[in-house]
């Protein structure tokens, strides 16, 4: 996986200097960490692959990466929809061969992100939207509103959406297989839920109800037949228990939101659901407030239970019941009888899973927690690989680095690499990409020759195996380009952002954030140089 340390030039003279020491993330990952209640971003140049941040392993998502248990993915590969996008759409509800969307990790600020959940309203077209789509003016007007109020960030570009009829590839061959396997970190990485909800005839129900009698039990009382049965759609009431269940971390979020979003999170401590239907729009009220679906509601309301438009989801929906209650259990610090109950293998994986939502949450220590429980839990199953514990070694040593405790992330990082020498042949890209690991951990350290030496013997495995044009050999030479500045050896290190950048162009396209990325970092370095003609060039180019 190729998320690497972050960094942007922060504009303020008295950091300025100390900035410019650094260079710019090939792939940004914001660490926002809860300080005196504040939002502290740590933004720290390096670029994935071998990065900090960057597992060494995310299977599948580059040739001839082996699978290994234990990735880190955050939101990779994950897609959301920018509100600007939204609104300059000219079919609704956009889809998601229209490409308005953008990969979650592609900003370098964290951003207000909200998940979508709704029935859809035409499954046998198949589309979510009615005619004239009402249902993507309920979702426009909702967020407008919110924003008057001051309770989301009034800046469209500060805003994203998660929706599946945009965000999730509706040509696959199973489309519902992009949600199934990723809803977990979907819904974790978002801040709110809204639920949509179309209602022709609302003034039936609604005539002889006040708001307060609503806000009592807006389950139970709100009459939209829509929202009734949105109530027995098993993917939708998924949803709703995923938003409750999944790690949430109020302090990212506080400096975004206002009024009664803010109450709600600072009360509740939860991701606030939203429910905003035709009755609002139509009498310009705010949105209502969902109570979070507790534990025992998960028995009263089983998603297992629920409506499908097809049988074959079936299973996924069981599959992700048992996600919830085993993550109830760990919560509870039940996760050995959440062994006995259903299994070492799919334990682990949640634990994984919890353990990247926590990653996004930027609780490390809690990710930690997650990943060193995982690690007990294949240590202890006999039917567990030594591939699988070697992979969850390699995270375990990148959350080290995040705390900053690099002595203990070398030890991890070389017990992995001892394991995976043993699995595969020396030359792996496994064993490449934890020389990375390790390359990162003696940079920080200060140890740069021991970095760069670690860095020659990534370049050598990732040129024999993907050959020179890879882009895993160009974040590599980006790498090295890093070392060689942090040395002070300026041509030196533009000669390898150089090879970086002429790699990315042909393999990316001179559009692709990671060749601005590279343009920025020669920005940099030219700068340094005291070239700020140059130094200009490079980051118009960048820009």
């Amino acid at each position: 996986a190729e998320a690497g340390k972050a960094q942007e030039k922060d504009k303020g003279a008295a950091v300025a200097e100390k900035e410019r020491q650094k260079a710019t993330a090939e792939e940004l990952v914001t660490t926002e960490a809860d300080k005196a209640g504040s939002l502290a971003k740590e933004q720290k140049a390096q670029e994935g692959g071998s990065g900090v941040g960057a597992p060494a392993e995310e299977a599948g998502t580059n040739a001839g990466q082996a699978a290994v248990a234990g990735p880190e993915k955050g939101v990779q590969g994950i897609n959301v929809l920018p509100l600007a996008s939204l609104k300059k759409s000219e079919n609704g509800i956009p889809r998601s061969s229209e490409k308005l969307t953008v990969p979650a990790d592609s900003f370098d600020q964290r951003l207000f992100r909200i998940f979508v959940s709704h029935r859809w309203l035409q499954p046998k077209k198949p589309h979510p939207d009615a005619n004239g789509h009402p249902k993507y003016q309920l979702i426009l007007k909702c967020i407008e509103d919110m924003q008057k109020r001051g309770w989301v960030p009034s800046d469209d570009d500060k805003i994203v959406l998660w929706i599946d009829y945009a965000c999730i590839n509706q040509d696959a061959k199973d489309p519902a297989a992009e949600l199934n396997d990723n809803m977990l970190r979907i819904v974790g990485m978002c801040d709110m839920v809204l639920t949509p909800v179309v209602d022709e005839e609302w003034e039936s129900w609604a005539a002889h109800l006040e708001r307060d009698q609503i806000e009592k039990d807006v389950a139970g009382t709100y009459g939209a037949k829509q929202w009734q049965d949105y109530w027995k759609r098993a993917w939708c009431l998924l949803e709703m228990f995923f938003a409750a269940h999944v790690p949430f971390t109020p302090q990212l979020v506080l400096p975004l939101i206002g009024g009664e979003v803010l109450n709600f999170v600072t009360e509740k401590k939860a991701r606030p659901h939203v429910l905003y239907g035709t009755r609002e729009s139509e009498k310009n009220e705010i949105a209502f407030f969902l109570v979070p679906l507790r534990d025992e509601k998960l028995e009263e309301k089983d998603p297992g239970n629920g409506e499908l438009f097809s049988e074959n989801d079936r299973q996924k929906i069981k599959y992700h019941v048992k996600e919830l209650r085993i993550s109830t259990m760990v919560r509870q610090s039940k996760t050995d009888e959440a062994v006995a109950t259903f299994g070492a293998f799919d334990v682990a994986n949640v634990l994984d899973k919890l353990a990247e939502v926590h990653k996004e949450q930027c609780q490390f220590q809690q990710q930690l927690e997650r990943v060193q429980e995982a690690l007990e839990v294949r240590r202890k199953d006999p039917k567990s690989s030594d591939n699988a514990v070697a992979g969850t070694l390699m995270t375990m040593g990148l959350v080290y680095e995040r705390l900053g405790r690099f002595d203990i992330a070398l030890q991890t990082h070389e017990e992995a690499l001892e394991m995976q020498k043993k699995i595969h042949s020396h030359d792996h890209v496994d064993v490449a990409r934890t020389y990375g690991n390790m390359a990162n951990v003696h940079e920080a350290l200060g140890d740069f020759d021991k970095a760069l030496e670690l860095n020659q013997k990534v370049l050598d495995i990732f040129t024999a195996t993907f050959g020179h044009d890879h882009v895993d050999v160009a974040k590599t030479y980006n790498n090295m380009g890093l070392v060689y500045e942090k040395l002070g050896e300026y041509k030196k290190a533009l000669e390898y952002y150089q090879k970086s950048l002429e790699i990315k162009i042909k393999a990316l396209g001179h559009d692709h954030v990671d060749v601005a990325k590279t343009y920025n970092n020669m920005g940099l370095v030219y700068e340094k140089l005291g070239e700020y003609k140059k130094a200009l060039e490079y980051y118009q180019k960048s820009l």
